[in-house]
């Protein structure tokens, strides 16, 4: 018998197993699409293939998409082009390191191969901790194993799903987003590490900091009510008191998380705003594909956001080369995008609105304090429990964000890999709830013992909404896999 978490980690493994079959029949079935986007250069040696290289191509090549292609680029050069500041380190970086140790067990294949098999394992890695992560997360926030159960499974066949597979970071982020919530919520000591790390993996991991600051303070209060209950002192006097022994925790938890995202901001600032970089050091076949296609090599033009009073490239990047700003994206053109994305947009603000509803009466507390207020009334069942707030906060954000800053179509992988409200409303509005010998209720008795059968797979009756959200669930998983490993637009 499996309990939830195996089970949660042992459906992790399959899916992506499944999500690699699938692209390899659709890559391997469709002509590609001839996108007008960046693609990598490649020396002369990169382009020389063995069999063996062949086979890597064969099996992996429709993960390399899109922003793969830059990734995968960054991690062999490093930041050649002024477009690719647009892509935080961390990812490529680990990419490197880890393609650098195979390199040494796997002589025969070219560096390039190696570099797509160093960008799986992370992944794989990244993504099958990111489950099991946001199963203790929701375990931790609801104290209910079923919910932490279907919330984890969930996850495991997103929306986004091709996304978690491919050469992209959100693995990576999900797994420290998740993980930096979770010790937030357990005040762990050492949660400026995953947080520091978050910011160096994409430009909203930034926000994750709000995490811990919540939770401190909500600690804070949780202590001064406590003195206050037991002591009858003066809440004044107790506030400061507590206040000392948290504040220097709390400051040095920022300025330590925040640390490499301005080290970061230092280094693209002297790479391409000072003309101290030798160009000569680039490959000649990373120089002729800058002028072929008009890019911005490091110290050899000053850019607009170089003389800035504070000169940040990535928004200057972004607007420049992707269009990316307010309301830039509300064209009629962009209708499709727009119905692209409504599914999560809807059920991300389903989830803040019912939220909000039934907490309207406490929502000026904050969430930091759990009211107790006892009297002769039932107490009514709440749906959601209040330590969902600051998650709620941290969604409403990048709802918002999503629907008026970036390209719309974006927001369901960066909605995905970044807010857990998706997976939490929809395992509370999905039936499945098995009583059975187990007394456990996760599972069908038969789907106790088999790895791979989950609860969703053998249901008897399905209810409209749980019709809904598996064909949206499982729907983009596969139409995911079909268009973005063809060169297709997607998500």
């Amino acid at each position: 018998m499996y309990s939830p978490r195996k089970k949660v980690l042992w459906f992790a493994i399959i899916s992506r197993i499944t999500i690699l079959i699938l692209q390899v029949i659709f890559n391997a079935s469709i002509p590609d699409h001839r996108a007008d986007a960046f693609k990598r250069p490649l020396s002369f040696a990169e382009k020389e293939r063995s069999l063996w290289d062949q086979i890597i191509n064969f099996l992996f090549n429709g993960l390399t998409r899109w922003d793969g292609e830059y990734f995968l680029h960054i991690a062999k050069y490093g930041y050649t082009y002024e477009n690719t500041i647009a892509f935080y380190p961390l990812y490529p970086a680990m990419i490197r390191i880890v393609a650098i140790i195979l390199m040494k067990i796997l002589p025969i294949l070219n560096s390039q191969s190696i570099m797509i098999i160093a960008a799986m394992f992370i992944n794989f890695a990244c993504f099958v901790k990111s489950a099991l992560i946001l199963y203790d997360l929701t375990q931790c926030v609801f104290k209910d194993t079923i919910i932490a159960y279907k919330a984890a499974i969930l996850y495991c066949i997103n929306p986004g799903s091709i996304f978690f597979s491919a050469v992209y970071s959100e693995s990576m982020f999900a797994y420290l987003t998740f993980y930096t919530m979770l010790g937030s919520m357990k005040y762990t000591s050492t949660i400026y590490f995953p947080l520091a790390l978050s910011t160096l993996t994409r430009s909203n991991g930034i926000i994750n900091m709000g995490f811990p600051i919540y939770f401190g303070l909500k600690n804070l209060c949780d202590s001064a009510s406590k003195e206050i209950e037991k002591h009858k002192r003066n809440i004044l006097y107790i506030f400061k008191l507590i206040t000392l022994k948290n504040y220097f925790t709390i400051l040095s938890t920022i300025i330590i998380s925040l640390s490499p995202f301005f080290l970061l901001q230092i280094y693209n600032y002297i790479k391409f705003c000072t003309s101290s970089f030798d160009k000569s050091l680039l490959p000649i076949h990373i120089l002729q594909y800058a002028t072929e296609n008009n890019l911005i090599l490091p110290g050899t033009t000053a850019s607009i956001w170089c003389n800035a009073t504070i000169p940040l490239a990535y928004s200057y990047v972004q607007k420049t080369y992707w269009n990316v700003g307010f309301l830039e994206y509300y064209q009629f053109k962009q209708i499709p995008n727009f119905i692209l994305a409504c599914p999560i947009l809807y059920i991300m603000l389903r989830c803040i609105k019912e939220f909000i509803c039934e907490y309207k009466d406490k929502l000026y507390m904050l969430g930091l304090f759990d009211s107790k207020r006892k009297n002769g009334n039932t107490i009514k069942v709440k749906k959601y429990p209040l330590n969902m707030f600051v998650f709620v906060v941290h969604g409403l954000f990048l709802t918002v964000v999503c629907l008026f800053f970036v390209h719309i179509q974006v927001s369901t992988r960066l909605l995905t890999s970044a807010s857990p409200l998706i997976y939490w409303y929809c395992a509370l509005i999905t039936s499945h709830k098995s009583i059975d010998y187990t007394d456990l209720g996760y599972e069908h008795g038969e789907n106790v013992c088999c790895k791979w059968k989950v609860f969703f797979l053998s249901q008897k009756q399905y209810t409209l909404q749980d019709k809904l959200v598996l064909f949206y669930f499982i729907g983009y998983t596969i139409i995911g896999c079909l268009l973005f490993s063809n060169f297709l637009p997607w998500t």
